[in-house]
């Protein structure tokens, strides 16, 4: 009898070596080297704790940040401002220098003398001509203006130092004001960071305005506040429903070992009962606290990552479980193709998969087939395993994966399960970048599958598989 099986859906060479010293030439070798290297540690320890003693050396209030911000934004704008007025005073010094007060003029100043007779014997004229000639003359009025010039030249050095003192003390303010009002963010991190406590992790910074930097800063911290607090309530929860477990198998134990104590006139038979009504209840503890321990183990990836053939994994889990079906007038059919390669843990994907067997053969009917599959839909491997049990409830489904959900919670604590079994897998798969997806019915039968990556794939959408 063949079973048909589909996937559900949704679902670099030594160099020689220089000849060794020997006797005591390698010793002091040796030791000239061993003080070489001694004094060049210490020498660079003494450097490297020079800037260290330099700042313990500092005042205490010179370790504060807004100090320094503010005091380096005041020494940039001093020396901005002293480059831009020292460049005002060069220039007009240099053109102040080059001022004349002189005035160039043009006179007429006397030449040779010429003499001219007219007729012969007749009178002699001389006379002496007039040459234009260039002269420098003191200009009273720019030499006034100079003057003038020189004293509001002195006036605005005078006025400068000055300025740029009052600038670099008002530039202080300043830089103190803006220092405050851009660390400001940080002190709101700083004080809800401080109130946070072990037990409370609902504080969160809530920080407006821009979209900057230091809003990005508090917006990760409150993330990380939320992934905080939701492991802390995990974990509370967990603890919580972990004890509620434990506490009815130790609730019979300590009531029939109370009355088996109670009455020394027990007889045999009866105490015999009791513990095996106490073995029992050790037994279903002692699973659900493996149960507990894979879960916690299974709460961080895959840990031993190697090429892991899914395929074969099916086929043993199938052989394991073939004799137990038996006994309970089942079949185990597998169906799997020759090789299917993902990367994972070997141990753990056993574990998934004989979890849902485990349950399989549990509930399914007598006479009836459990079917255990794999194969591949894109790049995702697969395997699944489908009974013909009682099946799961719509409203029921969300909730499988849960810890500690049982569908007839009296029937699983009878029958030693501890609630856990499919929380691991959720967990395995889910730890191997996977998942895990169920598809049920009342009276019809239930198929959970586990989706993994295939062996170098990298993890998309889970493929679509048309009913």
């Amino acid at each position: 009898m063949t079973t048909s099986f589909t996937p559900p859906p949704d679902a670099r060479s030594p160099e020689s070596k220089p000849a060794e010293p020997e006797g005591s030439e390698r010793q002091a070798a040796a030791s000239q080297a061993g003080m070489s290297g001694s004094q060049a540690g210490m020498s660079g320890e003494r450097r490297r704790s020079r800037p260290v003693r330099a700042a313990g050396a500092l005042p205490s209030w010179l370790g504060s940040l807004k100090v320094r911000l503010a005091f380096i934004y005041s020494v940039v704008v001093f020396g901005l401002a002293a480059i831009l007025v020292a460049g005002i005073y060069l220039g007009l010094s240099r053109s102040l220098a080059n001022q004349s007060v002189t005035d160039r003029q043009q006179i007429l100043v006397p030449g040779e003398a010429n003499c001219l007779q007219f007729d012969r014997g007749g009178p002699i004229f001389c006379g002496q001509t007039l040459r234009p000639t260039e002269v420098e003359v003191r200009d009273n009025a720019k030499a006034f203006e100079k003057a003038v010039n020189q004293r509001a030249l002195l006036q605005f050095r005078r006025y400068s130092f000055g300025a740029l003192g009052a600038m670099f003390l008002v530039s202080l303010v300043v830089g103190w004001l803006l220092a405050d009002r851009a660390l400001r963010p940080i002190g709101r991190i700083t004080r809800v960071a401080q109130d946070i406590s072990e037990t409370d992790l609902s504080r969160r910074i809530n920080l407006s305005g821009p979209d900057d930097e230091l809003k990005n800063l508090a917006d990760t911290f409150d993330d990380m506040l939320v992934r905080l607090e939701s492991a802390f309530e995990n974990q509370r929860q967990f603890i919580h429903e972990a004890s509620h477990e434990l506490r009815n198998p130790i609730a019979v134990i300590r009531t029939n070992v109370d009355v088996a104590l109670a009455d020394p006139s027990t007889p045999p038979e009866e105490l015999r009962d009791t513990l095996h009504v106490v073995g029992r209840a050790a037994g279903r503890m002692g699973v659900l606290v493996d149960d507990l321990l894979t879960h916690a183990r299974r709460e961080s990836p895959a840990s031993r990552e190697t090429v892991v053939d899914v395929a074969e994994i099916i086929r043993e889990a199938a052989a394991e479980f073939a004799a137990p079906a038996e006994t309970k007038g089942l079949r185990v059919h597998a169906d799997t193709p020759e090789e299917l390669l993902v990367s994972g843990d070997p141990v753990a994907l056993k574990q998934a998969l004989a979890n849902l067997l485990a349950n399989a053969v549990g509930l399914a009917p007598e006479g009836s087939v459990v079917a255990v599959a794999g194969g591949h839909d894109g790049t995702w491997v697969w395997m699944a395993v489908r009974d013909a049990g009682p099946g799961i409830a719509e409203e029921d489904q969300p909730h499988v994966f849960e810890r500690f959900w049982r569908g007839d919670p009296r029937r699983g604590r009878s029958e030693g399960h501890s609630g856990l079994g499919l929380t691991i897998v959720r967990q395995i798969a889910r730890g191997h970048g996977g998942s895990v997806s169920l598809e049920s019915a009342l009276g019809v039968g239930s198929t959970f599958s586990i989706w993994l990556p295939g062996l170098g794939a990298t993890r998309t959408a889970l493929p679509t598989v048309t009913r």
